[in-house]
């Protein structure tokens, strides 16, 4: 079987349609039309890695600045040739060409962080700003050459409309004068071969001097150039050839500049072009929910909720059935059940998105999902009859097969749709076995679907072998398309039948002439497969319990913690009330001491008063200490959505994630996200809940450096140690300190700004002048 044979029974041009009508150059729509599977694995997970990084792109609402181009290779390559002359609406595509190009590099470079593997490939695009200041300066936006193009074309320009304006209004009262006398025919100009006249009635054509240029169709009007205008239009021709000798002179200027870069220019095409396909296959991606799963030919090939692309498209998400199946020891797969089950729809789906796949097209299916690469895939579908060979359709299947056995090895995926049809049920299924024993021996992934109860059978004894079936409602007597591995289906012939309307007695008939073992096979797989929908019921019903019984949990556990909240509440406004007791006794010893020295009490008498004072202080101190020991470690349980500052600074703000082990969490403080050690944390009320403004204390830093330098650290390991310096110089009272980040990759000085940009204690910042760093250290001042 031919690839396009391939293709087109697998429907991947309807794909390729599909994702085509994303494309915006002509380029792109051709090279994605022609997409197909690549040599290797390595090529296909780049293109798969690509798609990937576009669509991060596309979903941070940054579409490329790709506009319409169409396909200028010709174009380009005729610039090359010696003395050639390029049109000015071409050399403004060219130029256009040029635009795109420098727009779409620095549109990688501002995105190379989330897309660098794009950003690599397409750092080979043209970008000479020169070239587009020549072009420019000669073509105008809609295409044409500019007046200003050349001081001659401007004087030229200027000296055409100058002769014109005279022309015409020489013409013009001419005209007036033969309208009263009633010569000519209507009171208006026209042209003749670029040159003005006048319709004047034929009748009167000799009273007028002047060249005849033609006549109206009638023959009553003659159009007349009058001899005191002619020096003056041959002098406007004559400009015009001057003009139109200057235009060319500038044209095959600017077409010798394009030849020049034109292999260049043709190698950005070629980039756009995949550019705009790539970022075609993002949207499709996009649109289908696509993922691009593992190519890994050492773990089992697994499909993981697949839909197939085209039905997808046509029935919707919700109603299209997934397909999940996994193959690893037993690598050929029979299909078995009743007749528009949905088996030749599974084949089509493996073989469908393994292309797409090797294409590096995203497919709508699980992400976990694992592909193997497969350098063949080979398929027998469909009616193959051929009447110009004189074949039956089961010749054209065995001929068809038999080219599939040559081919077929252990990198190969054959498909194989009712497989032994159209002979005699015996001879098909003993032919059919013989197939896929070949195919197993050479390690072929197979699929296989089939009728043959036999095959069920063989399938079920031979190593190496699996069943599977298309799943059917046996109460609504309909398929439900579901894919089944593990067991055989059943033909249900006699219960379609039955639902169709054939009588009982007819059926009778029927199955008194059915094969008894046979009889007793298809009854039995019925009965598996209701036993095993019974079964399946209840691990649904199984699953339902076990969520309601985790919200439960879930619900008793926040209940938990509401209550182990409110303790630490009570405990903190015990360990306040414990304080302002300690303070009230302070007060009334302190004034029983001071009425004592004012009553010249004895020495031994307040010496036993303090001693009194001491005993009690370090009891209640006691008391509430143990109180706050509480406190500080209940404290410590943080939770996502509470609100927390960062010890020792003024940053605060809410918990939005924390780390599996508990021991760091992400604080969202304004406009930054800082990834701080739970340790470093304290619970605070939100600040909307504050009655008055909570007092952070702080300890100056006398031994503060005035420069931080981060250079050579990641940008998550530095957010804490950056805010820290910010803070701890604002307590030091420092009005002047620098960050030493390097100029690098942009990350820590992009970091750097946005901390500075949110913090309430920064009054400027800027970068330092180029002799002592420029844009590699940023000067802070600070209120």
């Amino acid at each position: 079987m031919t690839t396009n044979l391939l293709f087109d029974k697998l429907e991947f041009p309807k794909v390729l349609q599909y994702i085509s009508k994303y494309s915006v150059t002509e380029k792109g729509k051709l090279l994605t039309a022609k997409l197909k599977p690549l040599s290797t694995p390595d090529e296909a997970i780049e293109q798969g890695r690509l798609v990937e990084q576009a669509k991060l792109i596309l979903i941070r609402q940054q579409p490329p600045p790709l506009e319409y181009l169409p396909n200028l290779d010709e174009i380009l390559l005729k610039s090359k040739i010696e003395g050639a002359l390029l049109e000015a609406k071409k050399i403004h595509e060219i130029l256009k060409l040029a635009v795109v190009a420098r727009n779409l590099l620095q549109y990688f470079k501002s995105n190379s962080e989330v897309a660098p593997d794009l950003y690599n490939k397409n750092t080979n695009l043209f970008v000479d700003k020169v070239f587009e200041h020549h072009i420019n300066k000669v073509i105008t936006e809609t295409g044409e050459v500019s007046e200003n193009a050349s001081p001659k074309l401007r004087e030229i320009r200027q000296e055409i409309n100058r002769k014109r304006n005279e022309l015409v209004k020489s013409v013009t009262k001419l005209v007036k004068k033969l309208s009263d006398e009633d010569i000519v025919r209507e009171d208006y100009l026209t042209l003749r071969d670029g040159r003005i006249v006048i319709p004047v009635k034929a009748e009167h054509k000799r009273h007028i001097k002047g060249f005849i240029h033609s006549e109206s169709s009638t023959g009553q009007t003659v159009y007349i150039e009058p001899a005191e205008t002619l020096e003056l239009n041959n002098e406007i021709i004559s400009l015009s050839f001057a003009e139109k000798r200057e235009i060319e002179r500038l044209l095959k200027e600017l077409t010798k500049l394009i030849g020049a870069s034109a292999n260049e220019l043709i190698d950005t095409l070629k980039l756009i072009g995949e550019i705009d396909s790539l970022f075609a296959r993002a949207k499709y991606s996009i649109e289908i929910l696509g993922s691009y799963p593992q190519i890994n030919n050492k773990k089992p090939f697994e499909i993981k909720e697949a839909r197939h692309p085209i039905l997808l498209k046509k029935n919707g998400r919700d109603e299209t059935i997934p397909l999940n199946l996994k193959i690893d020891f037993k690598k050929v797969i029979i299909i078995t059940g009743p007749n528009a089950g949905g088996k030749t729809v599974v084949l089509k789906t493996v073989g469908l998105l393994s292309l797409m796949i090797n294409s590096g097209i995203h497919i709508p299916s699980n992400p976990d999902s694992n592909f193997h690469f497969f350098s063949n895939i080979l398929i027998d579908i469909g009616d193959e009859q051929s009447i110009e060979d004189d074949l039956s359709t089961f010749s054209s299947h065995l001929s068809n097969i038999g080219q599939i056995l040559k081919k077929a090895d252990s990198s190969s995926l054959v498909l194989l749709d009712e497989i032994g049809a159209g002979t005699d049920p015996a001879e098909g299924s003993a032919l059919a076995a013989a197939v896929l024993l070949t195919l197993k021996q050479n390690g072929s992934t197979v699929l296989a679907t089939t009728h043959h109860g036999s095959l069920k059978i063989f399938a079920n004894e031979i190593d190496g072998f699996e069943n599977a079936a298309m799943e059917f409602d046996n109460e609504m007597l309909k398929p439900t398309y579901n894919f089944k591995q593990g067991i055989p289906g059943s033909s249900y012939a006699f219960d379609i039948a039955r639902r169709i309307g054939f009588s009982e007695d007819f059926l009778i008939t029927a199955e008194n002439y059915l094969d008894t073992d046979r009889h007793k096979i298809e009854n039995f797989l019925v009965e598996i497969e209701k036993k095993s929908q019974m079964l399946n019921e209840r691990l649904k019903n199984a699953e339902l319990e076990n969520i309601r019984l985790s919200g439960l949990t879930n619900l008793y556990k926040q209940n938990i913690d509401k209550l182990e909240r409110e303790k630490i509440e009570i405990l903190r406004k015990v360990k306040l009330q414990g304080e302002e007791f300690l303070k009230d006794i302070n007060r009334r010893i302190e004034n029983v001491i001071k009425d004592l020295k004012e009553k010249n009490a004895s020495t031994e008498s307040i010496l036993t008063a303090k001693s009194v004072v001491k005993e009690i202080k370090e009891e209640t101190t006691g008391i509430i200490q143990d109180d706050v020991e509480d406190i500080d470690a209940q404290s410590s349980e943080i939770n996502v959505g509470d609100f927390a500052v960062i010890k020792d600074t003024h940053t605060q703000g809410e918990i939005i994630e924390l780390s599996k082990d508990g021991k760091k969490a992400v604080l969202a403080s304004g406009k930054i996200k800082i990834q701080v050690p739970v340790k470093n944390l304290r619970k605070v009320k939100p600040e909307k809940e504050k009655k008055s403004e909570e007092f952070v204390s702080y300890q100056p830093n006398t031994e503060l450096k005035y420069r931080l330098d981060i250079r050579g650290k990641r940008p998550e390991e530095t957010e804490l140690e950056v805010l820290k310096f910010v803070d701890d110089a604002f307590a030091s009272n420092m009005t002047r300190i620098e960050i030493l980040h390097g100029k690098g990759t942009g990350a820590l000085k992009k970091l750097v700004n946005d901390i500075l940009s949110d913090h309430e204690k920064v009054k400027n910042y800027y970068f330092a002048p180029i002799d002592v760093g420029g844009d590699g250290i940023t000067i802070v001042e600070l209120i």
